[in-house]
């Protein structure tokens, strides 16, 4: 068993993911949002990562469920998620502009 401070210094960063991929998320939202169109923006990527995001969460409530702890994963887990999740609305609501628009 890892030793406590280990433990404590994991669930940390894993407590930073979400922080860290929002930085990853911003630039893309703001340049779909900018630019009204992402149409170079493969949805059946997007769609395939939110599927990845939701077997994410399951997984970490299992185990959460099961050994108690966990509480960063299935955090971080979730926020992973939502943030998947307004990256699809972001490029179907401008896929659907981009056919009106032609």
């Amino acid at each position: 068993m890892p030793a406590e401070r280990t433990v404590m210094i994991a669930n940390f960063l894993q407590g930073c993911v979400p922080l860290l991929s929002l930085f990853a998320y911003l630039p893309q939202w703001k340049k779909i949002i900018a630019n009204k169109s992402s149409k170079d923006i493969s949805l059946t990527s997007w769609l395939v990562w939110l599927v990845s995001s939701s077997i994410a969460i399951f997984y970490a409530v299992i185990q959460y469920q099961v050994t108690g702890k966990g509480t960063a994963l299935v955090f971080s887990s979730i926020i992973v998620l939502i943030f998947v999740f307004i990256t699809v609305c972001l490029i179907a609501f401008y896929r659907k502009v981009d056919r009106s628009r032609a």
